[in-house]
């Protein structure tokens, strides 16, 4: 299964200056490590150059164009990323898309489930998700409430064909 897994801010931003725009909030990012943990992640070019270290215990899959790019276990370009999706699904394993948005955005089609933190209030954001898009091909299908976190899955909309 291929998931998104994100933080937006109450108006679906994600980024600013390819970082993120609040606070850290550490039920997120230990909710992220949890979700993630021991399963690849696939990030694009930007989420891995703001990152402050390779994810341990996960392999980090960077989508680039570049062959230079020193650290992450796989690099690879979006089309060698859409031939191997297919295995991953497959093989009934768990990947998970952690950004950034023009990933995000390119992937939503081979996308399962989005898992969003929204964070409250609103912030300077310069990179946003998708909504309208999203809101056409998910549907939001559970709403967790924690004291520090809320939490949404968004699930892929069946096809009528």
């Amino acid at each position: 299964m291929i998931k998104a897994i994100l933080a937006c801010d109450e108006e679906w931003g994600i980024g600013k200056d390819n970082d993120l725009p609040w606070p850290k909030n550490p039920a997120d990012l230990k909710w992220f490590k949890e979700s993630t943990l021991n399963h690849p992640v696939i990030m694009g070019r930007n989420t891995w150059d703001s990152l402050p270290f390779k994810l341990p215990k996960r392999e980090n899959i960077v989508v680039t164009s570049s062959d230079t790019l020193e650290g992450p276990d796989v690099i690879v370009d979006r089309k060698s990323l859409l031939k191997i999706l297919p295995q991953i699904k497959h093989l009934n394993q768990e990947a998970w898309i952690i950004g950034g948005a023009k990933l995000v955005e390119s992937m939503l089609g081979h996308i399962d489930e989005i898992h969003l933190s929204r964070i409250n209030g609103t912030y300077d954001c310069d990179t946003f998700l998708p909504l309208t898009k999203i809101k056409t091909l998910f549907i939001l299908e559970n709403t967790r409430l924690t004291p520090e976190l809320t939490i949404e899955t968004w699930r892929k909309r069946e096809t009528v064909s």
